[in-house]
Parts: structure tokens; C-alpha cells; sequence
């Protein structure tokens, strides 16, 4: 790559970058141009060279928040648990789920709050929902987990959560290990348990 191509590759990805950070701050919609331009040191007038319109520069800032998250697709969610045994499934679960959100919660806040923003984004909202159903589907499967058990585990998994543990000091995947573990036991198994 020559000097012209990394120049213009480097101030691409402050673009990108600036782009995430102001989505994640004040919101996706409430994000100019120009209040890209301030934060990545450049003109509007190079923001709109690299990225003419939203449908260009939406779509860059997907690709980077999909790296970072790293999350399986739905038909690997299988491969995550290959090897585990009962409830330690539960414990690979929670980190898989809360790793998601260690990576890039501020992106995720910003997706939750307007999926409807632009199609990449509702993408990265259906892409996260399909990766930890897919997770939650292969991690209780063979725990006898029904529907209702499904439901309340992903529950337990969701942002919401992950957040309102950590703003009360509480470390989230420990406690929601607990809480998954007896949510995930069939019904007749919770009543046995209790008695």
C-alpha cells in the first residue's frame, strides 16, 4: 500500500471511529457530519469524500462493531459448547453472552435504543438476537430446558441486565450463573429441587 492509500486508509478509520464513539454518546440519529468531522481531526468535506451518505458510512461502522463483538453465527453456537457437560454449559453460556457485551456494550446501547436508525443497524440488532437465542437454544437443549426456561434464560442474559448488575457492583456473570442454572431446569425439576 503506498503512502496516499495508507493516509487515506488511516483517516478512513478515524472517521469509523469517531463515528462509533458519537453513536454510542449522543445516538445514532442525534450524529452529524460535522460532529464527526470535529472528533476524528478532519473536514466535513473529507467525511463526505470517504462516506457520501449515510448508506456508505452506517454499514463501515457495522462492519467494525461486528468485529469487535465476535459473535458466533447461529450455526456455530453448537462448536461453543463441544465438550461440555451439563451445567458447566450454563457457565460457558453466561461468559459467551457477557463476553459479547464486555466487548462492545456502548455500541449495543446504541443499537437497542434505535434499531430502526438505518437497515445495518436493525441488521446488528437481528444478528445479535439470532446469536444468543442460537447460544441459549444449544447450551440448554440438552438440559431439558423448555420454552418458558428459554425465555427467562435469555432474559437473564440481556444487556439490561448485564448493566443494571455492574451498576450495582455486582459482577455479572457469577450471579447470573446462579440465577441461569436454576432458570434453566424444567419446571418439575425446580419444584423437586425446592421440596
Amino acid at each position: 500500500m503506498g503512502k496516499r492509500a495508507a493516509a487515506a486508509a488511516e483517516t478512513r478509520g478515524r472517521i469509523v471511529d469517531a463515528t462509533r464513539a458519537l453513536h454510542a454518546e449522543q445516538g445514532i440519529s442525534g450524529t452529524s457530519y460535522e460532529d464527526i468531522a470535529a472528533r476524528a481531526g478532519v473536514g466535513v468535506g473529507t467525511v463526505y469524500r470517504h462516506f457520501p451518505s449515510l448508506d456508505e458510512l452506517i454499514p463501515a461502522c457495522g462492519q467494525v462493531v461486528g468485529s469487535i463483538l465476535a459473535m458466533p453465527a447461529p450455526g456455530d453456537a453448537e462448536a461453543v459448547f463441544a465438550g461440555v457437560e451439563d451445567e458447566a454449559r450454563i457457565a460457558r453460556l453466561v461468559d459467551e453472552a457477557f463476553g459479547i457485551y464486555e466487548r462492545g456494550a456502548p455500541a449495543l446501547r446504541a443499537v437497542r435504543r434505535e434499531p430502526d436508525a438505518h437497515p445495518a443497524v436493525r441488521q446488528t440488532a437481528d444478528a445479535l438476537e439470532a446469536s444468543l437465542g442460537a447460544l441459549v437454544e444449544a447450551a440448554l437443549a440438552p438440559l431439558g430446558a423448555g420454552d418458558e426456561e428459554r425465555r427467562l434464560v435469555r432474559a437473564l442474559l440481556d444487556l439490561g441486565t448485564w448493566d443494571a448488575l455492574r451498576a450495582q457492583g455486582v459482577e455479572p456473570a457469577p450471579a447470573v450463573v446462579a440465577l441461569v442454572t436454576a432458570a434453566a431446569r424444567p419446571p418439575a425439576a425446580r419444584a423437586s429441587a425446592g421440596a
